[in-house]
Parts: C-alpha cells; sequence; structure tokens
C-alpha cells in the first residue's frame, strides 16, 4: 500500500487536486526549493527504502538460511530486494525532470543538480545505515573462530557435523534460491549451509535480527527527539519527507507486529485497535487538541438543546442589536465625514475556503480591489464573514489596515506581505505529524497560566504567526475597540460543531442574534425556532473564552479534517469543532441573517448592499454524464453525489437566502463574485497548505480574466 501511493503520487496519479505531487516534485525547504530541499527529501527517501528492507530482513531472512555463511548478509539481503526501491527511484526522477522541465521551465542544469541532490541524500542514508550492519553482522564462520572451545561446544557441541541434515532437505520454510546479486555486482551461486550445526545458523540469524531491531529502536527513539526542534524552522523538514517518514514507520510498526505475532497478527492488529478505541474514552493514549486559554481542569459545561437554548434570551438580543447599531451609526459617521455620503454603499465580504490557495487568492483580490478602488473597499466594508483559508488572507489584509490606520510602519497594498501570506504552512505540520503527533504529544508549554501540548494544532498557529511576523499574535478581544468604533470591519469567525452541525461563532462583539433566525420585533419572538449557533464568548465564559488569541480562532475555522486536529470543547458530553466549510464555506449564511436583522437600518441609512463573493472553485459546475454505471459505482453514487456537491448544495442555499433579501429590501443588493477561476484549459493550484511558485503566479494572473474584471468595473460604478 505504501509502494501503490508513492508511486501514484510522484506519477501524479494521487491527490492532484490536493497537491500531494508537488510535495516531491517541488518540496520546499525554508522557503526554498533547491539542492538543499531535495538532498532532504533524498536523504529520508533513503530513510524509508531502508525501513522497508530492514522489516523484510527480519521477517523473511530465515527463509534464506544461505545467507548467514556470506560476508555482509544484510547488503546482499537489500540488493536482491532492490526492485521496488529502484523502481520507484526512476520513476521519480523522471516525473521530477519532466515536471521541472515542461511546468517549471526550470533549467537543464538546475534540474540536473535537483536530481544529483535526491540521490545523494539517498546515498548517504543507505550507507550510514549498510555500515552498522557491515561492523556488527557476521557470518557463520567468523562468528564460530570468535567463540571460545567451551562457548563452541555448548553452542554446538564438541564438533559441527558435516553430514547433511534430513531435517533441512524437507524444511519447508526455505525458498529455492539458485543464484543470487553479489557484491560487487556479480551472479553468485548459494551456498548449502546444512553442513552447519542448525543451532549454530539459527544463532547467527538471531544475532542479525537483534541488530536490525536495534536499529530500529534507535531511529524511532532518535525520530522522537527530533521532535523536540521543531518550533526551530531548520528542523521543519519538507513535507515529502514527512511522508516517508510516517510510511517508513508504518513499515516497522507492522513488522513488529509480523514478526512477534506470525500467523496471529490479523487477531493482534484487531485486538489492538479495541484496545486503543477502549483507551481513548478515557483519554488515554490519543491526545485531544483543546482551544488554548480555555481551562479543561474544572467540571465540564453541561452541553445540550436546553443550555443552548438558555443560553439567549429576547433581552440579550435587544441590547446586543443596540451595540451594534451603535458600530453600525460610528461607521455612517465616519463614511459621512470622509466622503460627504449620506447614504454610501455598506459591502459585505464574504470569503471562501480552500486551503492555502484561497488565503493567496483572497489577499491578492483585497488588494488589487483596494487599490483599483482608490481605497474605497475597506472603508465601505462592514462585515467580513467566510470559511477557512479565505478568512486567513482576510484576517492579515485586515490587521495591516488598522495598522496603517494607526500610523505604523505599514502599507497594506505592498506585494511583500502577499508573499508573506503565501509561504508554505504544510513542512511544520508534517514534521509534527512524523515527529510528534503519530507517537503522542509529550512536549507541553504553558499559556494564560495553563499548560498545554505542543501538536500540529500548535506548530500550525506558530508557522501562521511566522509567516505573518506575529502581527495577528493577539487576543480575540484586542479587536474589540477598534471594531466599535468603526475604524475596521467586523470579522465573525466561524467553526463547526460537528456532534450537532451548530455554528461556533468567536467575535470581540456580542452577537446573541445571530444564533438563531431573527424575526424582527413587530412580528413577534418564536421560541420554536432552531437555536444552530453557539455563542462561544458567552458561552464559555466560565471557562476564560476572553483569553482565546485570534490566530487560535482563525486555526479552528480552518481545521480540515485529518490534516488539522479537531478541537475538543469542555463540556458533558464532548462536543468537537472543526473547519466552518463544514456548515457553509462561502460565508453568506452569516452575511445574509446580519443584513436580516439589521435591514430597517440598512435601507434607511445606506444606498444599496454589495455582497462580495472571493472563492477558489466554481459556483457554476458543468453536470458530468456518466453514460455506464458499474455496479460498484451505482451502489456508492447516492453517498458520492452527497460528497461531490456539497458546496454546490451550500451554494443553492445562499442563492435562496439572496433572493428572499431581495424581495423583502427596499435599497438595490448587488453580488460580485470574483473567482479563482479553475477551467479545464490549465493546471488548477492544488488545495493544500503548500503553493508553488507556479500556482501562486497562475492565481495573480487570474485576477485579469474577464469575469473578475467585468465585476471589479460594477464595483467601481457602484462605488462612484
Amino acid at each position: 500500500m505504501c509502494w501503490l501511493l508513492l508511486f501514484g503520487a510522484v506519477s501524479q496519479f494521487f491527490g492532484v487536486s490536493y497537491g500531494i505531487p508537488l510535495l516531491f516534485l517541488d518540496p520546499e525547504y525554508l522557503g526554498n526549493v533547491n539542492f538543499l530541499s531535495f538532498l532532504i527529501v533524498g536523504f529520508t527517501m533513503g530513510g524509508f527504502f531502508m525501513a522497508w528492507n530492514i522489516s523484510f530482513y527480519i521477517l523473511n531472512s530465515y527463509r534464506f538460511e544461505f545467507l548467514a555463511s556470506l560476508v555482509n548478509p544484510f547488503v546482499h539481503f537489500c540488493l536482491n530486494n532492490i526492485f521496488f526501491p529502484l523502481l520507484f527511484t526512476v520513476v521519480y526522477i523522471f516525473s521530477l525532470a519532466k515536471f521541472q522541465h515542461i511546468e517549471g521551465l526550470i533549467p537543464t542544469g538546475k534540474i540536473v543538480g535537483n536530481v544529483l541532490a535526491l540521490l545523494l541524500g539517498n546515498l548517504l542514508m543507505i550507507i550510514s545505515t549498510t555500515v552498522f550492519f557491515i561492523f556488527f553482522n557476521q557470518d557463520v564462520e567468523t562468528f564460530v573462530s570468535k567463540l571460545s572451545e567451551k562457548a563452541r561446544a555448548i553452542l554446538i557441541g564438541e564438533k559441527v557435523r558435516l553430514e547433511k541434515l534430513s531435517i533441512h532437505k524437507q524444511d519447508q520454510t526455505q525458498w529455492h534460491i539458485d543464484t543470487y546479486l553479489k557484491l560487487p555486482f556479480s551472479i553468485g551461486f548459494v551456498r548449502k549451509v546444512d553442513f552447519y550445526e542448525r543451532k549454530l545458523v539459527d544463532k547467527v540469524l538471531y544475532l542479525h535480527h537483534r541488530n536490525a531491531f536495534i536499529i530500529q529502536i534507535v531511529s524511532i527513539v532518535a525520530l522522537i527527539a527530533f521532535g523536540k526542534l521543531m518550533e526551530n524552522p531548520y528542523f521543519r523538514l519538507p513535507a515529502a519527507s514527512s511522508v516517508f517518514l510516517i510510511f517508513s514507520l508504518v513499515i516497522v510498526f507492522f513488522s513488529f507486529v509480523t514478526f512477534w505475532f506470525r500467523s496471529w497478527r490479523t487477531l493482534a492488529l484487531v485486538a489492538f485497535i479495541i484496545l486503543l478505541n477502549f483507551l481513548t474514552q478515557y483519554n488515554l493514549i490519543v491526545y485531544k487538541n483543546k482551544i488554548f486559554g480555555l481551562d479543561y481542569t474544572t467540571a465540564k459545561l453541561e452541553y445540550n438543546n436546553e443550555a443552548v437554548n438558555n443560553a439567549v434570551d429576547k433581552q440579550m438580543i435587544t441590547n446586543d442589536i443596540s451595540q451594534t447599531t451603535t458600530i453600525l451609526n460610528n461607521w455612517h459617521r465616519r463614511m459621512q465625514t470622509k466622503y460627504g455620503e449620506d447614504k454610501p454603499k455598506i459591502i459585505f465580504i464574504n470569503t471562501a475556503g480552500g486551503g492555502l490557495k484561497a488565503t493567496y487568492w483572497t489577499f491578492h483580490v483585497l488588494q488589487e480591489l483596494e487599490k483599483q478602488t482608490g481605497k474605497k473597499l475597506f472603508d465601505h466594508t462592514f462585515l467580513l464573514t467566510g470559511a477557512s483559508g479565505g478568512m486567513i488572507g482576510t484576517a492579515y489584509f485586515r490587521e495591516l489596515y488598522l495598522r496603517q490606520k494607526k500610523h505604523e510602519a505599514v502599507d497594506y497594498l505592498d506585494k511583500s506581505y502577499l508573499a508573506d501570506i503565501g509561504q508554505d504552512m504544510l513542512n511544520g505540520v508534517g514534521t509534527s505529524i512524523a515527529t510528534n503527533d503519530i507517537f503522542y504529544p509529550w512536549q507541553t508549554y504553558k499559556y494564560e497560566d495553563l499548560k498545554y501540548k505542543k501538536d500540529r494544532a500548535y506548530m500550525f498557529n506558530l508557522q501562521m504567526n511566522e509567516n505573518t511576523h506575529f502581527m495577528m499574535s493577539k487576543k480575540l478581544l484586542d479587536y474589540k475597540k477598534a471594531e466599535q468604533q468603526a475604524a475596521i470591519p467586523m470579522m465573525i469567525v466561524g467553526a463547526t460543531i460537528i456532534n450537532d452541525q451548530r455554528f461556533l461563532f468567536f467575535s470581540p462583539q456580542n452577537i446573541s442574534y445571530l444564533i438563531k433566525p431573527y424575526i424582527q420585533s413587530s412580528k413577534g419572538y418564536l421560541d420554536n425556532l432552531s437555536t444552530d449557533a453557539v455563542e462561544y464568548m458567552r458561552f464559555f465564559k466560565s471557562k476564560g473564552a476572553e483569553n482565546i488569541n485570534f490566530v487560535d480562532a482563525l486555526r479552528m475555522n480552518a481545521t480540515y479534517p485529518y490534516i488539522m486536529p479537531a478541537v475538543y470543547l469542555p463540556t458533558e458530553p464532548e462536543i468537537k469543532a472543526m473547519d466552518a466549510g463544514i456548515r457553509e464555506n462561502s460565508g453568506f449564511a452569516v452575511s445574509t441573517r446580519f443584513y436580516s436583522v439589521f435591514q430597517d437600518w440598512i435601507n434607511e441609512n445606506t444606498s444599496g448592499v454589495i455582497f462580495i463573493s472571493i472563492r477558489v472553485d466554481n459556483k457554476l459546475r458543468d453536470f458530468d454524464p456518466k453514460n455506464k454505471e458499474t455496479y460498484i459505482s451505482e451502489l456508492l453514487s447516492p453517498v458520492g453525489s452527497i460528497f461531490n456537491n456539497f458546496i454546490l448544495l451550500q451554494d443553492y442555499n445562499s442563492d435562496v437566502s439572496l433572493a428572499y433579501l431581495e424581495n423583502a429590501s427596499k435599497i438595490d443588493i448587488n453580488v460580485l463574485n470574483f473567482n479563482y477561476d479553475q477551467t479545464k484549459k490549465r493546471k488548477k493550484a492544488s488545495m493544500s497548505w503548500h503553493l508553488t511558485t507556479l500556482e501562486k503566479k497562475d492565481i495573480q494572473h487570474s485576477f485579469a480574466q474577464d469575469n473578475n474584471q467585468l465585476m471589479l468595473q460594477k464595483l467601481k460604478d457602484l462605488l462612484r
């Protein structure tokens, strides 16, 4: 399975839409793709080869007893077991050269240098491992020559029997071998070992196994120790290296299970999974990620429908609406003062998820729109909503905008900040998975006098802070005053409580009016409407909700399954929060709900609403007809259709909401879609936390496409 995945990845047949092949074909280290990055990948690739060979040697060397008579038996075993490593290396080099020449337009000399770096790293690992076995593995004759007379007598009796043993003639464990590849690259004939005492052969092979186990254990311990250094950028491996390390650990684990349990291995694995499943109920073995700043040591909060419904009442909603209306009035006065507009346009920006490409595209679009509108865009913007990567790009843009307003030495339209936000986010996460999370996070750190584990979520936060110069490393409440003064747009960060699909809203302002569908006061207050959201600041107030770091809220908003850990909350029963896109990826569900609450104020004080949608996929997709369905595809089609059309269903619901608002509104409502158009005419950027240089260029160039330029012109006309 490991080989299939690796062959598929480097050949660009597996995980293309998620950018997995690019991790191998364009590995990045310290922000650069160069000789050093390929050297590191090659080194860990060699580690995978040796893990595979060592594991197979432990499991299968007893099938080839003639190895005990050879000098350097492990080296010969590796040489004869070279088919898959050699084939993979050839395929990898071919795919690498093709990718860099055709897609990367890289000069031939540099391609050759990258290939040599890959091979050199591979060779260094293989040589360093084989040297160990050359020094410590012995053949039978060398082993016997070093025994004392007494030891020899104890082990094999008074003399070595020279006659052939009948047990060897009928030994079904042996695979019939006549010839083998022999160093230095010649054909050798198998030397019979049945004239040796069986105990002697078994003892030599046992010592070989012991040495193999030693190097495996030492490697695992070294890998865990390596995790201690993951906060240092120099020790954050290219993501491809993390994949090789993870696969190496998988190979070693299954070889351990097979060696110790042999024919019982399947039963042992099932028992292990059952035991693991049982222990996780008691927070043992598997670490559950926490919100940094929340107190998990005290009694858990009750979480059920009644508790969620009781967390809000009509008076609370009335008060919160009043407070937000004050912010709207502050925004309106600022617009009157700066632009002399009594009824300005109000903008709601909605950004969609999609990993780092959504982050990069969103930031690029905001910079371009701000520049092209004469810096009117963000002044007219009141609310920012969305999901995942799009919200990270929006948050960084807002932070830069705020700092420039405070007269700091920041030009928020400078392209250097676009380069910052497009930096790799995957290497640190991958290194943490391979060296830390795959075992058990054992390192801790303190935040607000509370202890938490360092895992890949911690590394994601750290990498985001480093990429953005720690500008957003502040508490969520630090934005409260600036939002109240309307110096910056309000931002509502969301996550999805996957237990019941409710929103989990993060905002420095009180926003109880968003946690259930709002009915205008003249129509009454319906208690039977579902409460489909939880206001984080209020619900978890007793647990220290005010301590949450803004970056941590953004990370929860972008918690893509498996890559990032689900966040557990201190409730009974325990609930988990993940990516906002699971519930709603575009942001329209929040912005349209906000509009419906303040519709009267907006109708009276503005000349229209502009919903700006920034997304990385086409809203309208072509139907993919299937002329011939197989039985299996027909069986899986209901599940596949739901999964494949998940975002499309959200778009349908958003359009329905917008239509209702348009019908009820007394002013114009405009929806402007800025899409990173992923047509079949060109290779699209992958959905990952890593982007190649070519992908970044493609994302930037796509702003010049006709549909985006048309939307830009409409925006300019509306803001005149």
